[in-house]
């Protein structure tokens, strides 16, 4: 496996909470999805196979002057034991398990126009930072493959972690990365807690997430050392972005020290 693949469940269904019902809700038979049901031309049985849906997607988006999806290339390649992170409307992330390869199938209402038979667990909120950046990318598209070893052979043990079996048996123990791919909340929290116990602060817990700030901060510290009470904010960002460092110019006119993380 080179990859596993973060999909995006939403295609031009009226109604996505029916699609993510049907897709992982019943445990017997859970999928993912892509659209294009309309080059079924309400044929049921129009294809014999994904090779041909495919064709004849291809077909109509170079008619229509379009280009075609990523995400139909993604899908030819799928096999049996390939690894998909989706969510669901509640904010929560599934892994799931490609029971096979991708085939076609019409449902109108839905606009699914191919399927992957799929075995899927709910895993919660908090994943590693290049997933949850695959989802809220703007302009991510459908598919995206994700090729870090490390979210590779994460993916695979937390599949067997939930599964209760051990189906992936060549997990690599892999270096770097990890800080980098902490959820958000986490990521914080490491810091501060780096903080108290390297720089010897207390964390003022009122000042936790303070919303009423001009400038963001994660919370505000002061030193354990009566001699020399310092004052201290922090503000962390889990991945590369733009902080305009001159705006925190208010606290050092205060007496505050300010540590940036990002």
């Amino acid at each position: 496996m080179d990859c596993v693949r973060r999909i995006n469940l939403k295609t031009d269904c009226k109604n996505r909470n029916e699609l993510i019902s049907y897709c992982l809700g019943n445990e017997d038979e859970q999928y993912v999805v892509i659209g294009w049901s309309y080059v079924f031309d309400n044929k049921k049985d129009a294809f014999k196979d994904y090779k041909a849906f495919y064709y004849e997607v291809e077909k109509r988006v170079h008619e229509e002057g379009g280009r075609l999806n990523h995400a139909l290339n993604s899908l030819w390649y799928v096999e049996e034991g390939d690894l998909f992170w989706t969510r669901d409307l509640a904010g929560f992330y599934w892994i799931c398990r490609a029971k096979g390869s991708a085939v076609p199938y019409l449902d109108n209402d839905m606009d699914i126009g191919a399927r992957v038979p799929v075995k899927a667990y709910r895993f919660g909120m908090d994943v590693p930072g290049q997933i949850k950046a695959s989802f809220n990318r703007a302009n991510g598209g459908i598919i995206e493959e994700i090729r870090d070893k490390l979210i590779i052979n994460y993916s695979k043990y937390i599949y067997n972690d939930l599964a209760r079996e051990d189906l992936y048996k060549d997990i690599e123990m892999v270096e770097g990365g990890i800080i980098d791919n902490l959820p958000d909340f986490d990521l914080e929290e490491l810091v501060i807690s780096y903080l108290q116990i390297k720089e010897n602060y207390y964390v003022l817990s009122n000042s936790i997430a303070n919303k009423s700030t001009t400038v963001g901060i994660e919370c505000e510290l002061i030193s354990r050392d009566l001699n020399e009470p310092i004052k201290a904010v922090v503000q962390v960002k889990a991945k590369p972005d733009y902080i305009d460092y001159g705006a925190y110019k208010v606290y050092v006119d205060r007496g505050y020290k300010v540590y940036f993380y990002d």
